[in-house]
């Protein structure tokens, strides 16, 4: 019976924490559904759609470095709730300027409120990523759930897609049914708000739960270290690990490099996620050039659970994985910068599926996997809470670099055309590479590991 407890509160974490980020791209991806409406039947003109695009990015980027943080100091799931209660409210709140007509009433009062409103919107988005990693990592931790790592991660990283999709199913019934197009923003926004209620009821480390976790073991065999070397009348109480400031996240081994090496392989995966379409547009019409650009989402999907699983069999040489993904990625990216527009349908639909599986792969393990890897080097094991602010670093790392990354797109099309563009990729997917060839050094030549090291992994 006590099995078969523990087992259901394993489940029922893995359950709510992959909802919660669910939401957060159900909720992201409506208002994405739905710009045509915003621009055509609400008054807001492309320039503010786009500024509400740059304004989330950049909130969405800062919060994850802030969240991370604030989920290894404050009770994980409460950062959780609050951050889907606040997607849910900002989202309620563009409905309120829809349904009273804000920018029919003054253009100035319209676009400020809905900036300011998408402002604190990527505040609140970037809870999901860094703070349900460290959930996830909290109960997932004991030496089984290491072993398959990869897959368990992988598996969890696909609610960013099926957000997606149901945002846009969600989206097609509302507007297939005749409904006004602000149920495609009303709904993500009540179901934020009931599943901050679900978060709520989640225990965030099982050690609250009374389950003594490896994590846990450590911490207290330190514990009782230090207690023997206190002098009579002294005493040392157990207050858990205390939570780790961005130096010491950064003086993690690789911590630094993954998250410059991020932002290289994140910005590979918004150009092509943004500008497929676009490229595609030249020589197809737009319906066959979405259908065929939307098989690069498609490969990404399974990329995860692929890359996850095959380092798992690898014994945990993510890293190794990861480059050899990267490395087929430039052979493709130099196939397409050379053919891609005498290439058939049928010869692109094959190309960006295998592309989105050696794109999706890698970016979902290094925010998952890979950064729980990191929070778990014997120099913080059992001593202090890095996860979520290690998922932080590397998340809003990247979401910086390849941020800037994207204005480097345009002028270098307009200039020189999309031949420079398939280059400019292939030059940040092997510089995101090379960042990684220290651990994957390391990982094919291990050194043998020093006392102190073998000790903190006992």
């Amino acid at each position: 019976m006590h099995i078969l407890l523990v087992c259901d509160q394993y489940s029922f974490a893995f359950f709510v924490t992959f909802g919660g980020y669910f939401m957060a791209h159900f909720s992201r991806k409506c208002y994405s559904t739905v710009k045509q409406q915003l621009q055509n039947e609400a008054g807001y003109s492309p320039l503010i759609l786009s500024a509400m695009d740059t304004t989330f990015m950049a909130t969405y980027a800062i919060g994850n470095i802030i969240s991370g943080k604030l989920g290894d100091t404050f009770p994980p799931t409460t950062v959780l709730a609050i951050g889907l209660f606040g997607s849910g409210t900002c989202l309620f709140f563009m409905n309120v300027a829809l349904w009273f007509d804000f920018e029919g009433f003054s253009t100035q009062l319209g676009n400020f409120f809905i900036l300011a409103v998408y402002f604190l919107f990527g505040f609140f988005q970037s809870t999901g990523g860094p703070v349900g990693t460290a959930v996830m990592g909290n109960w997932f931790c004991d030496k089984e759930s290491v072993k398959k790592r990869g897959l368990i991660f992988g598996l969890w990283t696909c609610h960013q897609y099926c957000g997606d999709v149901t945002a846009a199913l969600c989206t097609a019934w509302v507007l297939g049914a005749g409904l006004p197009y602000w149920w495609a923003l009303l709904i993500p926004a009540l179901t934020n708000i009931g599943w901050a209620a679900l978060t709520l009821q989640l225990v965030a480390d099982p050690a609250d739960a009374g389950i003594i976790t490896d994590d846990v073991r450590i911490r207290l065999e330190k514990l009782e270290a230090k207690r023997a070397m206190l002098k009579d009348g002294e005493s040392i109480e157990d207050s858990g690990p205390t939570p780790i400031t961005y130096a010491g996240a950064l003086r993690i081994p690789m911590v630094a490099q993954y998250a410059f090496a991020f932002g290289f392989f994140k910005l590979t995966n918004y150009v092509l996620f943004f500008w497929l379409p676009y490229f595609l547009g030249k020589n197809f019409d737009a319906v066959q050039a979405n259908l065929i650009a939307s098989l690069y989402s498609v490969g990404m999907m399974p990329g995860g659970i692929i890359v996850g699983v095959v380092s798992d069999w690898f014994g945990g040489r993510r890293a190794s994985v990861i480059g050899t993904f990267m490395c087929l990625l430039i052979v493709f990216l130099s196939v397409f910068s050379v053919k891609s527009e005498d290439l058939s349908a049928s010869a692109l639909l094959v190309m960006l599926a295998i592309m989105g599986i050696l794109v999706g792969g890698p970016n979902n393990i290094i925010t998952s996997a890979v950064a729980a890897d990191l929070a778990s080097h014997p120099s913080v094991k059992g001593s202090n809470k890095s996860l979520g602010t290690v998922t932080g670093l590397i998340n809003g790392c990247g979401a910086i670099t390849a941020s800037v990354g994207l204005l480097a797109v345009g002028p270098l099309q307009a200039a020189y055309g999309w031949g420079s563009v398939w280059l400019f990729l292939i030059a940040c997917t092997a510089t995101g590479t090379l960042l990684m060839a220290p651990k994957i050094y390391d990982e094919l030549f291990p050194q043998p590991k020093t006392e102190a090291e073998l000790e903190a992994l006992v």
